[in-house]
């Protein structure tokens, strides 16, 4: 992605900046407006805006307050007590307090279709301890709780509002510093500045403007021709052209998170493949990868090739488990001891630039070792509900990840996960995750997950490829952007200059 050709520079959307509406150029659109049913990445980005968390993380990945301004752990960690920022209300005028703590938390964790309640298995409920402290009640000690109340799970909308069960995504109330305006969907979600909001003194842009741009190619097309004034994920090939371009600058953090080929075990009609019935195919089509190659033949060997839920430079890391050399060889031999020297592999690809070329090199490797890769290239949003009903043999994707390496793992490939759309299960691993939850120690909880690598590593039921670099390039007019490794924004001190 080189240049800019016509195609791209035609794409480019009308409008002109006017004050401070900041428009942002997102890979993906979201899915809906609502912290308890929102899955994309992109949710999470736009929810950002107007639903503040309990608490938040810092750029080097510490815990720090936000409508929380403190937190301890009680009772062998079976117990967080939370102390509630006073004098802080909804948009709709609802207070916050300990009572709207309570009644998000069993939203979470009792709506109809929440994903929260699979990240969430040992909460319990909430005890009001008063008006402005409460205390998440746990039936086993669970440390990576942490992680989870500074993304959606935190997230806390107003009670007078929740009456309306899975339609508040219509007209979501938060208490974020910017309230809901408008989405149309596939084109834009609009969000203005709240002047009620407990922050509202460092919240300086008026407007934002989410605009979803899957190709990487016509974002920075938008950006260069003055459309948009932020993107989020610069194709790697791009990077020494924005260095180049006046008037941009370039910002980057490491993710959190992993992008993978997720095998179908079990959910559906996609599991009908052989793929799904035997281990050896899978580890054969691995053996066809070269990390290294993909990474340099798509990204110019900007991310970073890995072999696990976290990445190499981790100390959650199973270092005894390195990342495999390309062994075409063996991977033939394997196929053949399976009784399918030559199988088929159906795999769902979300429409996007990068990932399309991500999958064409995997179906050009494979293919080498007898593998015929059939890609399906679907919208985000139908490729999404492809796995969740089974209508995929394998899928190739990324998750954004989190600060505690359990919600890189136990979301995916435990038994029930919200994200087990392959629907792996071993009992072995779910008790080993759960062992792991209970221990506050690196150490010990390092030497779980050798164990639990051990098991997934064999049997496969995902195939890590990569840690993506994340990269946002934007107008040399915006200042106060910080990139942070979770990949979202966050809003205070941000400005933009008036041209």
């Amino acid at each position: 992605m080189r240049g800019l050709g016509s195609v791209a520079a035609a794409m480019i959307v009308a409008g002109s900046a006017q004050g401070q509406n900041l428009r942002v150029g997102m890979f993906e659109d979201l899915d809906i407006m609502d912290p308890a049913l929102s899955r994309f990445f992109s949710g999470l980005q736009i929810l950002s805006a107007t639903c503040d968390k309990l608490l938040d993380l810092a750029p080097d990945l510490t815990v720090v307050p936000a409508l929380a301004e403190s937190y301890e752990w009680v009772d062998g960690a079976r117990g967080l007590v939370l102390k509630l920022r006073r004098g802080v209300t909804f948009q709709d005028g609802a207070p916050f307090d300990a009572e709207a703590v309570r009644a998000n938390i069993d939203r979470q964790m009792n709506l109809q279709g929440s994903f929260r309640r699979g990240e969430m298995p040992d909460v319990t409920g909430v005890t009001i301890i008063d008006s402005h402290t409460a205390r998440i009640e746990l039936r086993n000690p669970f440390i990576p709780l942490m992680s989870i109340l500074v993304t959606r799970g935190g997230m806390m909308i107003s009670p007078r509002a929740m009456d309306q069960g899975r339609d508040f995504a219509r007209n979501p109330v938060c208490s974020g510093p910017y309230r809901f305006t408008e989405r149309v969907a596939q084109d834009r979600t609009v969000v203005d500045r709240w002047p009620g909001h407990w922050n509202a003194q460092n919240i300086h842009i008026q407007r934002i403007t989410f605009r979803p741009m899957a190709d990487g190619t016509v974002r920075l097309a938008n950006l260069r021709g003055g459309a948009l004034d932020i993107m989020e994920r610069v194709g790697a090939t791009d990077l020494e052209q924005v260095r180049r371009i006046p008037g941009l600058a370039l910002a980057s953090a490491p993710e959190l998170g992993h992008n993978f080929l997720r095998f179908n075990i079990a959910n559906g009609p996609g599991a009908a493949s052989p793929f799904a019935r035997d281990a050896r195919l899978r580890e054969a089509l691995e053996l066809s990868i070269d990390r290294a190659a993909l990474n340099q033949v798509v990204f110019e060997g900007a991310h970073i090739p890995g072999n696990q839920w976290v990445n190499p430079q981790s100390p959650f890391y199973a270092r005894t488990m390195p990342i495999p050399a390309r062994d075409v060889a063996k991977a033939r031999r394997l196929l053949a001891e399976a009784g399918h020297p030559a199988p088929t592999l159906r795999l769902v690809v979300p429409n996007a630039g990068e990932t399309i070329q991500v999958a064409e090199v995997i179906q050009a490797m494979a293919r080498e070792a007898g593998i015929d890769i059939r890609i399906q290239a679907m919208e985000i949003g139908a490729a999404v509900r492809a796995q969740i009903n089974g209508d995929f043999e394998a899928f190739l994707g990324f998750w954004g990840g989190r600060s505690d390496p359990d919600g890189n793992i136990s979301f995916h490939i435990g038994t029930g996960g919200p994200n087990n759309d392959g629907k792996y299960s071993n009992a072995d691993v779910d008790r080993w995750l759960a062992e792991a939850r209970a221990v506050p120690e690196t150490t010990a909880r390092t030497a779980i997950y050798e164990r639990v690598a051990a098991q997934v590593l064999a049997d496969r039921p995902y195939v890590y490829l990569w840690h993506r670099r994340n990269s946002w390039a934007y107008t040399d007019r915006l200042t106060g952007f910080v990139a942070y490794p979770d990949g979202v924004f966050r809003w205070a001190g941000m400005r933009l200059r008036e041209r």
